[in-house]
């Protein structure tokens, strides 16, 4: 995804202020967000609760019981830890309040490197990797 990057940078007068990418633990493009970060580009993440696929693995789920936290919580937390500006999306109000419950806790850096551990290149949205077998549709 860096050489995508690259590309636009090579052919852009101003540099891109934000890169909108999907980030959760499962999804974890650590050179993507050291590359922003040296660029001055702000890591956006997306779909940060991976479309709930991550619920039920046993790491989130003790995490979350460690802190009384949901697991959504808990991975809205890792993000923000990471430093990364993270997108949580839902249609119910229960569930965008307690999305804004993340701030009281912080995850230590043993639980920190336990999420970061399952990091599968696991995209649930458009794989960026996969757009070189697009482009002749373009």
């Amino acid at each position: 995804m860096i050489h995508h990057l690259q590309d636009l940078l090579s052919h852009c007068s101003v540099v891109p202020h934000v890169n909108q990418v999907e980030y959760h633990p499962y999804c974890n493009p650590k050179d993507v967000v050291a590359f922003c970060k040296e660029k001055n580009i702000v890591f956006q993440g997306s779909c940060p609760l991976a479309k709930g696929r991550i619920y039920g693995d046993p790491n989130t789920v003790k995490i979350a019981q460690n802190h009384g936290k949901t697991e959504a919580q808990i991975l809205i937390r890792w993000s923000i830890q990471n430093g990364v500006v993270t997108i949580p999306k839902s249609n119910n109000t229960e569930r965008v309040k307690e999305n804004f419950q993340v701030f009281d806790f912080e995850l230590t850096k043993e639980e920190m490197a336990q999420l970061d551990s399952l990091d599968r290149d696991l995209h649930l949205s458009w794989n960026p990797k996969e757009m070189e077998k697009w482009q002749h549709v373009m």
